[in-house]
């Protein structure tokens, strides 16, 4: 069956195999964890730590004389990641970490992936989180087929199972596809190509065809990917930008309300020549939500402002929301922008009769992505079932903008 992928899916899925599993060496050292909450309470946080020494890939546990023990899992970069269920503010905890990996019959739950025809799928025991198109789609009859794509995420889903993307939609914006990235309004080598309107056909992002690396264990799983940003108005295809994915769901406890998922993209300019983003009121990393929503009376928008869909759009928000009804039940979903986003807080694009949202950095004026420095998008993704709470929403933005400081010492 490996003769359907390519050479790098193959290495992707050895490495991804290796860092999920556990390696049977020993650690180099012995570590002593410090996390301080900060000024904010910790609840199913998230924490990354740099460890100082070489530690085998896998997963650890850490013993915690107030709380007893919690899992870390250990990648090939030498970073752990692990979730504090509950941490006061101002509060600290110490953890050792032991020194050998925990065997594999011991781990527990775990965020696991599943490679199908096209998508590779992430899961929490029987629920299903989100797809990542490593393929292209496959579109409904009556499509054109410049709206073929892949490297974006379709679908998604609240913690009961509810679908809140939707993409391909023949009568709205087909080009809309799930979670996506593109760029509208540019300006290379004296053309001015748009990744975003696909039928316009002066640029298109083209997927790299495989996985480069996915992982799966009991704190998080995810993938990483590339996109190419190819401009077509030129005598001969020429590829504009590099785009990098880095997907990374969580494993919160079962009685968390939430999924939630990062997406960093890097872009990369890809010749010696920069791309410009002039100013423009939409492009950039995307979100289109499900087709019952394109009814406006099922769907509801809410920013870190207050702001509701009539009055939030071109204004500059930490977070927001889409959620409406699916099928008799409501689920929906908040995007948080990280602090060192650029133009942080971002204005937003929300479109008063599609379900669609980005944030639009060049709203406030012309971008350049030159060669050398790449722009980084950073969001967290938060789905959830019934209304939505501000200062919830609010805390879980402070978790992932302020995370818990760490200390770290070996013996």
């Amino acid at each position: 069956m490996f003769r359907k992928y390519s050479i790098s899916f193959l290495v992707g899925f050895f490495v991804a195999f290796f860092v999920g599993c556990v390696i049977p060496s020993e650690a180099k050292a012995q570590y002593n964890i410090t996390v301080s909450a900060g000024g904010f309470d910790r609840l199913n946080t998230v924490v990354s730590v740099a460890l100082t020494d070489s530690v085998g890939s896998g997963v650890y546990k850490l013993e915690s004389e107030s709380e007893g023990s919690t899992l870390i899992q250990v990648d090939a970069h030498n970073t752990g990641w692990f979730i504090i269920e509950s941490l006061e503010a101002k509060a600290t905890r110490k953890y050792r970490m032991e020194e050998s990996p925990v065997p594999a019959s011991s781990v527990g739950k775990e965020v696991t992936y599943t490679f199908n025809e096209r998508t590779l799928s992430f899961e929490k025991g029987n629920q299903s989180i989100l797809s990542f198109y490593y393929k292209e789609n496959i579109l409904p009859e009556g499509l054109d087929e410049r709206y073929k794509r892949g490297g974006y995420i379709h679908p998604v889903y609240s913690p009961n199972g509810v679908r809140v993307t939707g993409h391909l939609d023949t009568e709205q914006h087909p080009h809309h596809y799930g979670i996506w990235s593109a760029w509208t309004n540019t300006e290379f080598q004296g053309r001015t190509p748009d990744f975003w309107n696909a039928h316009n056909n002066t640029a298109r992002v083209d997927h790299a065809d495989s996985v480069e690396t996915a992982w799966q264990g009991p704190v998080h799983s995810g993938l990483k990917a590339k996109n190419y940003y190819v401009d077509l108005s030129s005598s001969a295809p020429v590829i504009a930008l590099n785009e990098e994915w880095k997907l990374r769901t969580y494993n919160n406890p079962d009685e968390s309300p939430y999924h939630i998922f990062d997406i960093t993209m890097t872009h990369t300019a890809n010749t010696a020549q920069p791309l410009v983003l002039p100013e423009y009121h939409y492009g950039g990393a995307a979100f289109r939500g499900h087709e019952n929503w394109s009814n406006p009376e099922n769907v509801s928008f809410l920013t870190s402002k207050g702001l509701d869909r009539e009055d939030a759009n071109a204004t500059r928000a930490k977070w927001s929301y889409m959620g409406g009804r699916v099928e008799g039940e409501k689920a929906g979903i908040a995007i948080l922008s990280h602090p060192d986003n650029y133009r942080s807080p971002q204005p937003v694009r929300i479109h008063p009769d599609i379900p669609y949202f980005v944030y639009a950095p060049m709203q406030l004026g012309d971008m350049v992505i030159e060669p050398g420095s790449p722009y980084v998008m950073r969001y967290r993704y938060i789905t959830l079932d019934g209304e939505p709470d501000p200062e919830e929403l609010d805390r879980l933005w402070n978790d992932y903008a302020y995370p818990p400081g760490v200390t770290v010492s070996s013996e």
